[in-house]
């Protein structure tokens, strides 16, 4: 589930899930969820998933 809400992205994986990220994937997942929030400026709080 993604959760947007005052500007902020919260990413709540299903119980028991783990990720194990390279620097180069966390880098890029950083990238996303930046965009993801830029994306959602125009939007008032929201759920998603």
């Amino acid at each position: 589930m993604v959760l947007v809400e005052n500007e902020r992205v919260v990413l709540v994986p299903p119980p028991g899930a783990a990720a194990v990220l390279s620097a180069q994937q966390a880098r890029g997942l950083g990238r996303a969820l930046d965009q993801a929030a830029v994306r959602t400026d125009d939007y008032p709080s929201r759920q998603v998933g």
